[in-house]
């Protein structure tokens, strides 16, 4: 009982203290001052020599936890001002002619791992002083490795410019769909793509009905716009065994202009597989509550600058890009894209689960998904990863409703 005594006396005698130094102006992690003598001095004539050693223990063990919980809602809050710098501090972009090699230490007699080829984007980990200068350590896909700093365009000149660094890809949906050598069903086939390849476009789509895309190293074609879906990616580093493995698949590539559609006809049956999950949903209501509950399955997961996976990382724009993408949605793979080119703009007023939020000062540099209640779901900063935040925590440019 007497502990117990000790313990509301001192939660007591704490909170008065609290109130007053916050009334004259002065930090409450600083209760542990000269106060306590004067404690002292009016307690030793009122009760034991145990029991104000236990008070005096008390008054320890809470003003630490009291401090420390000061200064970590400190941190907290400077972390917060600087969301949007965080973001962006160790993105890079490399800029080269062809390619910069990637190796094992920071200098050019270590291994080579890899190839950061240009417009590849990476992760900066680490600045380190390494043979003539600065070197960086970098995440880029599957590689991690170093390239000397002249290299790459990074912080916020590379945010300036990343719009400038997208490829995009026509993703075939069919079983065996042709490439043809005109924008006509009559023209002449010069290959094939099979179901799930990628073939990187050449320029903007403007055409409806026929997009022009890269085969095989210089050569193009046509693919019919009907069985494809178009997505943006960025470009990653590449290890020694995937130079190998895209080397081999362009082999292939060439064989098939060999074949002729005796050999090999197009089927463009799509697989259910490939069906938007969009064409399932009667009503906007159901396909926007199911958005919202896939998107937060991901909460916890990691953020990778220029990352292309929802469970081992991705940035802000890619999380809201490959969420859609699971529901038949192609959106632009940057956040002002976001903004500029997909869905429509309605007012905070109007929001609805699973709409995008974007946000920024005089340009879009972060998006996230409204999931109801004044909160939204995004890949926050490599510091977080993915987390739900109050819709408001920062300037607000504009609301897409991509769906309906």
């Amino acid at each position: 009982m007497k502990r117990v005594y000790v313990r509301m006396l001192v939660a007591f005698v704490m909170t008065a203290c609290a109130v007053t130094s916050l009334k004259l102006n002065t930090k409450a992690q600083n209760l542990t001052g000269d106060w306590k003598d004067n404690v002292r001095a009016g307690f030793e004539s009122r009760y034991s020599k145990e029991d104000l050693k236990d008070f005096l223990e008390e008054v320890d063990k809470l003003a630490a936890i009291r401090d420390k919980q000061q200064k970590t809602e400190a941190f907290q809050e400077t972390q917060e001002s600087d969301e949007e710098a965080d973001e962006y501090s160790n993105f890079a972009i490399a800029d080269v002619d062809k390619y910069v090699n990637v190796r094992t230490q920071a200098n050019t007699d270590s291994e080579i791992v890899g190839r950061m080829y240009d417009g590849a984007v990476a992760q900066i980990q680490e600045e380190v002083d390494g043979e003539d200068g600065k070197w960086l350590l970098v995440t880029s896909g599957n590689l991690t490795g170093y390239i000397k700093a002249e290299y790459f365009i990074y912080g916020e000149d590379a945010v300036a410019v990343i719009d400038d660094y997208i490829d995009r890809y026509a993703v075939v949906k069919a079983d065996c769909l042709n490439i043809r050598e005109n924008p006509d069903i009559e023209s002449k086939r010069i290959g094939y793509a099979l179901t799930g390849e990628k073939l990187k476009l050449t320029s903007k789509v403007d055409d409806e009905e026929w997009i022009n895309v890269n085969y095989a190293d210089d050569k193009t074609g046509f693919v019919s716009a009907d069985y494809v879906s178009v997505v943006e990616e960025f470009i990653y580093a590449k290890t020694m065994d995937e130079i190998k493995a895209e080397e081999e698949e362009k082999k292939k590539l060439l064989a098939r202009q060999k074949e002729d559609e005796t050999q090999k006809p197009e089927d463009v049956t799509i697989a259910a597989s490939e069906q938007p999950a969009k064409a399932q949903y009667a009503e906007s209501g159901n396909l926007r509550s199911d958005i919202v509950n896939f998107a937060l399955q991901y909460v916890g997961c990691p953020y990778v600058h220029g990352g292309n996976s929802l469970t081992n990382g991705t940035d802000c724009s890619g999380f809201t890009s490959l969420v859609y993408a699971n529901f038949g949605y192609g959106l632009s793979r940057t956040p002002s894209g976001q903004l500029s080119g997909n869905g429509r703009s309605v007012s905070l007023d109007e929001i609805q689960p699973g709409d995008i939020v974007c946000y920024g000062k005089s340009r879009c540099t972060h998006v996230g998904i409204y999931i109801g209640d004044g909160q939204i779901v995004h890949a926050a900063n490599p510091r977080k990863g993915i987390v739900v935040y109050n819709v408001g925590y920062d300037n607000i440019l504009g609301v897409k409703n991509v769906i309906d």
